[in-house]
């Protein structure tokens, strides 16, 4: 009886060990996003290419494939994010078909590339409370495709922590490409040059 309550104890004991080891040796190799952001001068780091809809691009590693498509306008948006920076990146393509029927919605005689970002600018102002939108600029010429670029900020929820919105919206081809990337106003002053790098990987 003795034995059996000494082997007992010192199988026991060593599934405390075990279970020590495999729950503490994570937290001391793990470095957050965050840390990973400070290590490489506040640019996200690690960019790898990227496929959607007939088009590549190159963003951060520390990227993942994100759920969450309430910030996109198509269930086949590309979304991403770093849980770690709250951060949300997405793009999706509309073709000539769909951005002639945003160009219906106005009076005035507006392109196809104009309407479909201002159809989403509207839709996103829409969304915000306290929003402010800055003005709409055309991307620059070193990315070698047509585009307008655009941020808004506000709060999703009243009296919420207020968000920036990086747009950007590039023609390719046919088709007509919204890049998104959304976090915490506070964190985003520093990830524009991030945003800019994104559209200058684009690759048709």
């Amino acid at each position: 009886m003795l034995i059996f309550v000494i082997m007992k104890t010192f199988h026991f004991c060593i599934v405390l060990f075990l279970f020590a080891l495999l729950t503490a040796c994570p937290g001391i190799n793990y470095e957050n996003a965050q840390k990973k952001l400070e290590k490489n001068n506040m640019d996200l780091p690690d960019p790898i290419k990227q496929y959607h809809n007939g088009i590549h691009y190159k963003i951060s590693n520390l990227f993942e494939d994100g759920y969450d498509k309430d910030f996109v306008l198509k269930d086949d948006a590309s979304t991403k994010v770093i849980y770690d920076l709250a951060l949300n990146f997405s793009v999706e393509a509309f073709d000539k078909k769909e951005a002639k029927a945003f160009q219906f919605a106005f009076t005035d005689s507006v392109d196809l590339l104009n309407a479909v970002h201002d159809q989403y600018i509207i839709k996103r102002q829409n969304s915000l409370f306290n929003q402010f939108t800055s003005i709409k600029k055309p991307i620059d010429k070193s990315i070698g495709f047509k585009g307008i670029i655009q941020t808004i900020q506000g709060e999703t929820y009243e009296f919420d922590k207020s968000s920036s919105y990086f747009m950007a919206t590039v023609e390719i081809g046919n088709a007509y490409y919204v890049f998104q990337m959304i976090g915490l106003k506070e964190n985003m002053g520093y990830l524009y040059d991030d945003f800019l790098s994104i559209l200058n990987s684009i690759e048709k």
